[in-house]
């Protein structure tokens, strides 16, 4: 899966899509998903034809057997659990009507001109879990009564709720079923669309944190933005009275409202502790766990049925705008005393969201105005609004962040190859002046005998002694591989090191000493990470070893050097582990093929192979290293495996 999702974002990357056009292209799908989600509600509106929507706002009350009028919405405030609230209102019994209730934590009775036609909320038909029924909005439809009269009754019946101080009713609707979908729609459809919207998004935003980004600190950074935009839909989309209608579940609608709002503020937390490091990151890090923990426990209370979530609300209506003020005030510290960049992006989309929640909660227990959490939602979008733009800078800058750091990392790659390679050739130098200075010590004594042979005459004995003394010399002559002493240098370490290893070694290079704008360190790098993995290769290989195909390498071929490889009948194939190296300076350009043993094909992420060194989790630094030279150079480096042998082809422009 990981490596499909490489596949696609690479395919977009080679049509030169930026993060913000799959952004862009995410939104409008979700947009659409969100859309079709919502549509058969819309279309279900229709039949029959919607009739205008009457709100019935007076009403007779009767609580404990005193009447009194009331105009809804109306409260009822401070009575005894079960308490039974009375609401009896006329209404035209000439046509069928439909009559929209919504109950709030409350068992609620519903009768017409006397006769009980429908209840909710009785002891068993709801989760055990829960001291009161959910809240939920019912439709419930009448028939007109030819030889009836022409105006009837509707009594409403709730009971006080256990949990609650107070028991909000909202004006009742009457409309035909049609009407009151319609009505619904057209009241409550904006918000649930939006909703749905921001929970896909966040889902999406989580998927993308652990399919694309390396950076830890981005992929946190994706993963609690999407955390926190997941919580923010599910917690609306349990309090929107629409999605009574597309979810037909309260009990579940219950959970995912207060759940959603209980979570809402920790992937905050997580977010901006990933984004910015804190000085007071001790107090923040404890204030996060604390907003995962007290959630948790909220949660565990309410399905053993100790604590109601909704006696749980306040303290969370305390601790939210009191972690947000917190964070708000630590960013404030960071971007004014520390200068921190970061903290100013961050703080005015915080400080909206802060603002925003002090205004809900101030709603809820002063002016009750909406229903459900609307001014913390419109903060909410305005959040989403501002943190993908400013999380798409941070993101952008990470990859920068990162670049650089693989550059300078890259670069003291090569500076340490570099000096290795000149220590080589030190070495190199000072073993030949050791073995010249030994051998003209001894000239005076080979001089001295041959004085003394040719005073005896002793010729076959003289002739056979200087055949000795140029065998000698001949065996402690030093390998020449490549007129380049860095590639002669990096070549023989390799080939020494290869043949005690039992390893076949085929080297042929023609390298000049100046290799145009190749540095010593560049071609250090590139042929001695060819021969480093290829002898790591040969050593996994052992036990299976598989000959190399005999296979000749077209000169046209896209990709392939234009010179060929070795292609030896099968008899002539070594029956060891083997590496073959060539280069050519051809058309200007330096050409190196590597062929070596290799049975176990490497592990690969997508078209990039993996290291085995670092447990096949992350590119191999070596061909990396290679790739990146040749991109530098305008060339090109290719690498494959059949199975039974790996194939480096290497261009460099000089």
């Amino acid at each position: 899966m990981k490596e499909k999702v490489f596949d696609i974002f690479a395919s977009l990357k080679a049509r030169r899509w930026s993060l913000g056009h799959v952004l862009f292209a995410v939104v409008a799908v979700l947009l659409a998903i969100a859309f079709f989600l919502a549509l058969p509600y819309r279309l279900r509106a229709l039949p029959g034809g919607a009739m205008t929507v009457r709100h019935v706002t007076e009403a007779t009350a009767v609580v404990n057997g005193q009447p009194q009028t009331v105009t809804l919405p109306y409260t009822f405030r401070d009575l005894p659990p079960e308490t039974p609230i009375s609401l009896t209102f006329a209404v035209d019994t000439r046509a069928s009507f439909s009559l929209l209730v919504k109950t709030v934590y409350a068992p609620t009775e519903v009768a017409f001109n006397g006769e009980t036609i429908s209840a909710y909320g009785k002891k068993g038909t709801y989760p055990s879990f829960l001291d009161d029924p959910p809240t939920t909005v019912r439709i419930f439809n009448f028939r007109p009564d030819v030889n009836g009269p022409r105006t009837g009754t509707i009594t409403v019946t709730y009971e006080f709720p256990h949990d609650r101080a107070q028991l909000p009713v909202a004006p009742f609707s009457i409309s035909n079923t049609s009407g009151l979908y319609r009505y619904e729609f057209g009241y409550l459809m904006a918000c649930f669309f939006v909703e749905v919207f921001l929970a896909l998004m966040g889902l999406v935003l989580v998927l993308l944190s652990f399919s694309i980004y390396d950076v830890k600190s981005s992929r946190s950074m994706l993963l609690f933005l999407g955390l926190f935009f997941l919580a923010v839909g599910v917690w609306n989309i349990g309090e929107n009275d629409f999605s009574v209608f597309a979810i037909q579940n309260a009990t579940l609608l219950y959970l995912m409202a207060f759940t959603g709002l209980f979570f809402v503020i920790a992937p905050l937390y997580g977010f901006a502790l990933s984004a910015v490091t804190f000085r007071w990151q001790r107090l923040l890090t404890a204030v996060f766990y604390l907003e995962v923990l007290l959630p948790a426990l909220a949660l565990l209370l309410q399905l053993a049925g100790l604590v109601m979530m909704m006696q749980s609300l306040f303290v969370f209506h305390l601790l939210h705008p009191l972690a947000l003020a917190l964070l708000v005030v630590a960013l404030v510290y960071e971007a004014v005393h520390e200068k921190n960049i970061r903290a100013r992006w961050i703080l005015v989309p915080v400080a909206a969201l802060l603002a925003s929640a002090l205004l809900e909660v101030l709603n809820y227990y002063v002016f009750r105005r909406f229903e459900f959490a609307m001014l913390f939602l419109a903060g909410a979008y305005v959040f989403l609004l501002l943190m993908l733009v400013l999380t798409g800078a941070i993101l952008r800058k990470n990859a920068r962040m990162k670049q650089d750091y693989e550059r300078q990392a890259h670069e003291h790659e090569l500076l340490e190859l570099r000096l290795a390679a000149e220590k080589e050739r030190h070495d190199m130098m000072l073993a030949e002046e050791r073995r010249l200075s030994g051998i003209r010590h001894d000239l005076k004594h080979h001089v001295s005998l041959f004085s003394e042979l040719v005073a005896q005459g002793n010729i076959e004995h003289m002739k056979e002694y200087l055949a000795g003394l140029t065998k000698a010399i001949a065996a402690h002559h030093p390998a020449h591989y490549a007129e380049n002493l860095a590639v002669n240098a990096i070549a023989a370490h390799y080939a020494a090191l290869a043949e005690t290893q039992g390893i076949a070694v085929t080297i042929d290079l023609v390298v000049p000493e100046h290799a145009g704008s190749l540095t010593d360190a560049e071609l250090a790098s590139v042929f001695g990470n060819l021969l480093e993995n290829a002898i790591e290769a040969c050593e996994r290989s052992r036990g299976h070893v598989v000959p190399p195909p005999a296979a000749e390498t077209p000169a046209s071929e896209q990709g392939q050097p234009p010179f060929a490889r070795s292609s030896r009948p099968s008899h002539e194939l070594p029956p060891r582990p083997f590496l073959e190296l060539k280069a050519r300076v051809l058309d200007g350009r330096l050409v190196i093929i590597l062929d070596n043993t290799c049975a176990e094909p490497p592990a690969k992420d997508g078209e990039r192979y993996l290291s085995s060194k670092r447990g096949h989790a992350a590119p191999g630094l070596g061909l990396s290293s290679i790739t990146a030279i040749t991109a530098a150079h305008g060339g090109r480096a290719t690498f494959d495996s059949d199975g039974r042998a790996f194939h480096s082809s290497v261009i460099l422009e000089l």
